[in-house]
């Protein structure tokens, strides 16, 4: 079975993603932002992210660059709103 971790402030967005996920058969967790995450990350096994940028606390650019910088290499899928170059860190 395969664990993916829905991370986004957004209710809503979370309840699509798990409700369309589920109905996949995959195993569903989901969190807030970033800081949530890695808590749920020390409790649980996860082989996804689906990860939103822009999120308080710890926005998507802060999770992955702790998890890159403990050498963790877990596939994380992002998705933002943003589209444009100068909406680019």
């Amino acid at each position: 079975m395969v664990h993916i971790l829905v991370v986004d402030d957004d209710k809503n967005t979370r309840r699509l993603y798990k409700a369309v996920l589920e109905s996949e058969n995959y195993t569903v967790y989901t969190a807030e932002n970033g800081e949530e995450a890695l808590g749920l990350m020390d409790r649980e096994h996860i082989d996804l992210v689906v990860l939103d940028v822009m999120m308080p606390k710890m926005d998507g650019y802060e999770f992955t660059k702790v998890l890159r910088e403990s050498q963790n290499t877990l596939p994380i899928l992002m998705v933002s709103a943003k589209h444009l170059p100068k909406d680019a860190r």
